[in-house]
């Protein structure tokens, strides 16, 4: 064999082995950089999977209620008492709200004395003068000139709403009771009370009655939903005449306008 030729042959071996081994090292490399991104994509799924089994346990789906009044369409979202939701003192605040409603707007001749003292002790102002005024029995429009003895009249909270820091919105049904008779609707009606906590001197029995003195400062009662239209009451179902109101709430009016006489000369002596 020529030595050109042989010398052609030995370079084209050594070319095909530098060939080889180049290609030998690109799939060593290209085969490296797969298991890197193997590698990378299994941690990150792992990661993936470890988040989802810690966080699924803490989602949670809330149901809430809606209740919704037939009468007005007033909806009202229902939600349990939370602890962070709702402080103490707002808590005890919507508690003597309705108090202070069912105390004003009850009419029950063997607890008027008690409501009446109530709903004067707390209020105050346009409220106090207001309450006291619509209560005397020479007003025609008192429950004690208009209602017989035997009357009841039942108050029913239905809602509270807080409009602002100091005033609150409680919506409520009346139901009219009569002796021998069937309970009557006397309508849904709302009131707007402006309230304050009053740090004045009190009596030890006053105290005791309104310990942190909750006083209501304006009270406006208004009529939301009108009473269902009833068939005329039966003659059995009527009041009876010789239970005037005037006789029977003598011992009542009495002890009413001894507290108005009272009422009077406080607000007289604190002038």
């Amino acid at each position: 064999m020529k030595a050109e030729t042989r010398e052609q042959l030995d370079a084209y071996y050594m070319e095909a082995e530098t060939w080889a081994t180049d290609k030998s090292a690109d799939l060593r490399a290209s085969r490296k950089r797969a298991w890197i991104a193997a590698g990378i994509a299994a941690f990150v799924a792992l990661a993936e999977a470890i988040a989802l089994i810690t966080l699924v346990p803490l989602k949670t789906v809330e149901p809430y209620t809606l209740l919704v009044d037939r009468n007005t369409g007033h909806v009202e979202a229902l939600h349990p008492l939370d602890a962070s939701a709702i402080t103490p003192d707002a808590a005890l605040t919507r508690s003597f709200l309705v108090q202070y409603v069912i105390a004003r707007e009850t009419f029950d001749i063997d607890t008027l004395q008690r409501d009446y003292e109530k709903a004067v002790l707390w209020s105050d102002g346009s409220a106090r003068t207001d309450y006291i005024a619509g209560m005397q029995a020479s007003n025609p429009e008192s429950p004690l000139s208009r209602l017989p003895r035997s009357a009841v009249i039942e108050v029913e909270i239905n809602s509270v709403s807080m409009l602002s820091d100091s005033t609150a919105m409680v919506r409520y049904a009346l139901t009219r009771r009569d002796q021998n008779a069937q309970p009557r609707s006397l309508g849904r009606r709302v009131s707007i009370l402006t309230w304050t906590y009053s740090g004045e001197p009190m009596t030890v029995a006053d105290r005791l009655v309104n310990p942190l003195g909750f006083q209501v400062t304006r009270y406006r009662s208004d009529v939301e939903a009108l009473p269902e239209v009833r068939r005329p009451m039966e003659l059995s179902e009527r009041e009876p005449e010789g239970d005037t109101p005037e006789a029977s709430s003598a011992t009542t009016e009495d002890g009413i306008r001894r507290i108005g006489d009272q009422a009077d000369s406080e607000q007289g002596s604190e002038r």
